[in-house]
C-alpha cells in the first residue's frame, strides 16, 4: 500500500480542481449546467442559426416548421428542420448543412 503525503494529496486535489474548471470553460454545456443528454451535439458550432436553417428549408419545401434539431446525418452536422408541407400536409425532415446553410436532402 502506498502512502501519499499531505503535500502530494494537496497537489492531486489542486490538479483535479483545475481539470474540472478547465472542463467547464472548454464545454459551455457543462459551464451552464445544462443536461448533456438534451444539449446540442458536442463539437457542433453552427455557423447558421436555427432561423436561417428554417428559412432555407422553407424555400425548398413551403409549409409550417414544427421542430428544429441538430444531428449528425450522412457524416455531417446538420439542422433537421421538420416541416408540415403546405401542398399535401405530409411531415418531412429537411436536412440543412450547419456550416454552409445548403439544403442537403428532404426525407419524407
Amino acid at each position: 500500500m502506498t502512502i501519499v503525503s499531505s503535500r502530494g494529496l494537496l497537489c492531486m486535489m489542486a490538479a483535479l480542481a483545475l481539470f474540472g474548471v478547465g472542463l467547464c470553460v472548454a464545454d459551455p454545456v457543462l459551464a451552464e449546467g445544462k443536461d448533456v443528454a438534451t444539449a446540442p451535439v458536442a463539437g457542433a458550432i453552427p455557423r447558421i442559426s436555427r432561423e436561417q436553417a428554417a428559412e432555407n428549408a422553407l424555400k425548398v419545401l413551403p409549409g409550417k416548421v414544427t421542430d428544429a434539431t441538430q444531428e449528425r446525418k450522412r457524416g455531417k452536422m446538420v439542422w433537421v428542420i421538420e416541416i408540415v408541407a403546405d401542398k399535401d400536409g405530409s411531415e418531412n425532415d429537411v436536412l440543412v448543412d450547419m456550416t454552409s446553410g445548403a439544403v442537403l436532402a428532404v426525407e419524407r
